[in-house]
């Protein structure tokens, strides 16, 4: 492949790079002062120009400042220059500077901070340039400016996209995405996390992706590139290295239909064009320890008993079922978006601070779907939270709607879980069982064993269990309502969610937001 020398470069009032002196030990500090200093970069209006691979900064845009090895503070564009506060800088060493993409780098704290660490993975929305570089001379308590030359640890790629998924972002497996920074050493080191994938934008089409260096990596094989329930290849990637632009385009052909990973293997028609979904294997569920989104391994499988107090803002327990909506834990726009809020009011938990926007009514990013899911794909924007509409189609209008859902029982031996069961598309009923359709006044009806119900899933069967509801800090209705999230708003006070009991079904229900409902996603 023909290789570029980017322009991929900041545009800056360059003053010339010299060798800084940095030493780790024997910081000097001003009585631990705050120095205000403005950081020249030649200003800028956009991100990433993919035509001629420049790389502009914006509004909004932040650099985290190293000295002496540690971190010092962050610097954040006003639209021309960097501007922030830095923390007992010293003065035998001069300032680095570190722009890594906007992304999450996790807690730092000024003057001890040696280290973070940097994912690449989600690129979706934004592309996250890596750049570094340093001021000329020394810090000064004197000196407020600085300009500085940032010089790119990453490349710009191009990738040709085909795929048959519309709704799923494209990813990649097998590239490094994550970067480890040593403010002591002014070091990168590059690896792989969760199997190498970058998850690129949706639909078909050039798609332009940041890589950080690599060796070369040969054609993949089938599997290689994924795309919600479709599955491909991507083409030979050349060796990456820093400040290059690959404009030349990267095949990755995703097209052959597949069953993804923490999918039911049944297909569910969900509107008139027949398109077709495949439902997660359990609920949603979220550990604020490790912040990790992954779906339970059993369909049946819940978390709370009645009348379970999880505390304001889950203060109780670090494991979430029950979702306000429209938690998917991005900052959104809406007032509150973080998986473990509680309270309210209604207004707080509008998507993208809109009233009457659905989930993905923008970027996407407000729906839980968006998030990668550990047990999932291990990627960004593969799954999303069923539309109302949808829901309702499921229900009434697919062909035989009537006959492809009822209420039933799973028992584990002891333990009786109740709930909804939806048959697939193609329904064929294992030999030796019994289905009874439609809404009656029991869950007993369809009772199956653990060895039953492992028989009915293998065929496509879902089962979306009487998970309950909780209302500000305590857990209701568990065993005698169920209660699932779409992605609409209902009103000013309510978004629509699927909600079930003895003898009644209602696929299009209003219910306050701040109330928390279990999430079944879909896939598509």
């Amino acid at each position: 492949m023909r290789r570029f020398l980017m322009s991929f470069i900041v545009v800056a009032l360059v003053l010339g790079f010299t060798q800084c002196r940095k030493k780790t030990t024997e910081v000097i500090p001003y009585n631990k002062k705050a120095f205000n200093i403005t950081l020249d970069v030649g200003g800028a209006k956009t991100n990433v120009i993919p035509e001629t691979g420049e790389v502009l900064f914006e509004r909004g845009d932040e650099i985290l400042v190293a000295n002496n090895g540690v971190y010092v503070g962050r610097l954040i564009c006003d639209g021309g220059a960097f501007r922030g506060t830095i923390t007992n800088p010293d003065t035998r060493d001069c300032l680095h500077f570190y722009h890594l993409g906007n992304r999450d780098v996790g807690t730092l704290i000024e003057g001890s901070s040696t280290e973070c660490f940097v994912s690449i993975a989600d690129q979706t929305l934004s592309l996250p340039v890596i750049s570094y570089g340093h001021s000329k001379d020394n810090f000064s308590p004197d000196v407020s400016t600085y300009s500085a030359f940032l010089d790119n640890k990453c490349a710009l790629v191009k990738f040709d996209v085909s795929t048959s998924s519309q709704y799923a972002g494209t990813y990649i497996r097998g590239m490094n995405n994550t970067v480890h920074v040593d403010f002591t050493q002014s070091s990168f080191d590059y690896y792989k996390e969760n199997e190498g994938n970058i998850t690129l934008p949706p639909e078909s089409g050039e798609k332009w992706a940041i890589l950080l260096p690599q060796p070369e990596k040969a054609e993949g094989d089938v599997g290689s590139a994924y795309s919600g329930a479709y599955t491909g290849t991507r083409g030979y990637v050349p060796e990456i290295t820093a400040n290059t632009y690959y404009p030349e385009g990267i095949p990755v052909i995703v097209e052959t239909k597949t069953v993804p990973r923490g999918a039911i293997s049944g297909l569910f028609t969900v509107d008139k064009r027949g398109k077709q979904v495949h439902f997660a294997k359990g609920n949603l569920v979220y550990d604020k320890i490790t912040k990790m989104w992954r779906f339970f391994e059993e369909q049946f499988e819940m978390l709370y008993t009645e009348e379970t107090n999880v505390g304001v803002d889950y203060s109780e327990t670090n494991m979430i079922e029950h979702f306000g909506w429209g938690t998917s834990g991005f900052n959104h726009g809406g007032v509150t978006y973080q998986p473990w809020i509680t309270g309210e009011p209604n207004t707080n938990y509008y998507a993208y601070g809109e009233e009457s926007y659905g989930l993905y009514a923008e970027t996407g990013i407000a729906d839980w779907g968006y998030n990668m899911m550990d047990n999932g794909g291990l990627a960004y924007r593969q799954w999303r939270t069923i539309t109302s509409r949808e829901m309702t189609f499921l229900f009434e209008e697919r062909e035989d709607a009537g006959k492809k859902y009822g209420f039933g029982s799973i028992r584990d031996g002891k333990m009786i879980y109740k709930g909804m069961i939806i048959l697939p598309d193609d329904w064929i009923l294992p030999d030796g069982l019994r289905f009874t359709p439609g809404v009656i006044d029991s869950f007993k009806t369809n009772t199956y064993t653990l060895s039953d119900w492992a028989q009915m899933e293998a065929a496509g069967a879902v089962f979306l269990p009487c998970s309950g509801r909780r209302h500000d800090g305590v857990c209701t209705c568990i065993q005698t309502h169920g209660y699932y999230w779409t992605s609409d708003a209902f009103d000013v006070n309510q978004s629509c969610c699927l909600m079930f009991e003895m003898g009644r079904l209602d696929p299009a229900r209003g219910y306050i937001r701040f109330n928390g409902m279990p999430v079944r996603l879909v896939i598509e």
